[in-house]
């Protein structure tokens, strides 16, 4: 617990809200959802390192089904579907995503309504 309030103290005093954060017991002791079972993770897929552009990807020889997505990504509608255009070959004026964060500022300030709207 002592843990839990240093965690807490350390994100308020660094502005930010403990709703970005998520604490389990580990072990599967009272669930077996996790970012493998629901496919889910945040990974690079590209860098730019000493100025040049670098895509990145992750494709473990244990386990195809982790490989990630490479360099640049758009996410388009197509045929009324979305998909992942990666490494650069999407087209920006396309692109779903928008950016919300930069640099620890708020960019765009949705409010639920009109996220749920989309």
């Amino acid at each position: 617990i002592k843990s839990l309030e240093m965690i807490c103290k350390a994100m308020a005093d660094a502005g930010w809200a403990t709703d970005n954060l998520a604490f389990g017991s580990g072990g599967a002791l009272l669930q077996k959802l996790h970012r493998d079972t629901q496919k889910c993770a945040f990974k690079c897929s590209y860098a730019c390192v000493n100025g040049q552009g670098v895509d990145v990807v992750k494709d473990p020889i244990t386990d195809p089904g982790k490989k990630s997505k490479k360099g640049r990504l758009t996410l388009e509608k197509q045929d009324g579907k979305f998909v992942t255009v990666t490494e650069g070959k999407g087209d920006a004026s396309k692109d779903e995503l928008v950016e919300v964060f930069r640099d620890g500022k708020l960019l765009v300030d949705d409010t639920f309504t009109a996220i749920r709207k989309r």
